[in-house]
């Protein structure tokens, strides 16, 4: 049985997440995945993208797809500071077998494919009728969000619950360590953050409290100072029944906010606080948490 705690760790989980998006509309003909390890996969298999600084290369270029990048952002993303002289004809050269592996993911049928084009200083590359895993999964995220306004928070929670099994381990894991790849490992997973958020917020109000609770202890120890999870996991807890544990559970929060990082709770969190405390009966919390 899936449980959202094995989409945060256990790639096997999300395997075929690109495949199971095909039911919301989303299926193209090849996958380019950066939610884990870099991969392009079409029909099923892997196509093989070359070395680690190729893998970046393509990466970067992947994150801007349909956009112009130059190639002193690329050498940047490349090598950091340390680009050698050799830079700009090593860069000519992975954009030359890239192309290559390019074909083979367009096949014979090169119509809307993707394409890997130069431009007067830099390069631009269109995915055309493939598809990226994280622009599906930002699709769904929005129409899950969207859901969730309008108060639908069941279909929400389906959406938001496949946005989240996109993931098959942190994003462009095994590339350079250059800044701007680590600063978009941190965006992407400050996204991520915000979905998972989101899920549990849709799941929670849909009333799924004790079966929640696994999976939130489990976030909990993986975001150890998000409030937001902390705040979900205090009320599955209360509203199924176990008011001491959820008690508990914002005093592990408290000395963790305090020790670790020298701040109280917020507003929001201390005020469920007190709700749990009253025992107001297990009604419906007017708390909301900041997204």
């Amino acid at each position: 049985m899936w449980t959202f705690a094995d989409a945060l760790v256990d790639p096997r989980y999300s395997q075929d997440a690109a495949d199971r998006m095909g039911d919301h509309g989303l299926r193209s003909t090849a996958e380019f995945l950066l939610l884990g390890p870099l991969r392009v996969r079409k029909t099923g298999s892997f196509v093989s993208l070359g070395g680690s600084r190729q893998q970046t290369l393509f990466a970067h270029l992947c994150l801007n797809a349909n956009r112009h990048i130059t190639v002193e952002r690329l050498m940047e993303a490349v090598w950091g500071e340390a680009a050698p002289p050799s830079a700009r004809k090593n860069i000519q050269l992975y954009v030359s077998r890239l192309r290559k592996v390019l074909d083979t993911v367009n096949g014979a049928d090169a119509t809307d494919g993707v394409r890997l084009e130069t431009t007067s200083d830099g390069y631009l590359l269109t995915l055309g009728r493939h598809g990226l895993d994280l622009a599906r999964c930002r699709l769904l995220a929005d129409r899950g969000r969207e859901l969730l306004r309008e108060g639908d928070a069941g279909q929400a929670a389906a959406l938001l619950g496949e946005a989240c099994r996109t993931w098959r381990g942190e994003a462009l894991s095994g590339l350079s360590n250059t800044v701007p790849i680590r600063a978009e490992v941190a965006r992407i997973a400050q996204f991520r953050l915000s979905v998972t958020c989101d899920y549990f917020t849709a799941q929670l109000r849909v009333g799924r409290y004790a079966e929640m609770v696994p999976d939130l202890a489990h976030s909990v120890t993986l975001y150890p100072y998000q409030e937001r999870l902390h705040g979900h996991l205090m009320e599955a807890l209360w509203r199924s029944g176990r008011r001491e544990e959820a008690l508990a559970a914002y005093a592990l929060a408290y000395r963790r906010l305090v020790d670790d990082v020298g701040m109280e709770p917020g507003r929001s969190l201390r005020a469920l606080h007190r709700e749990i405390l009253a025992d107001s009966g297990g009604t419906d919390s007017g708390t909301v948490f900041p997204e």
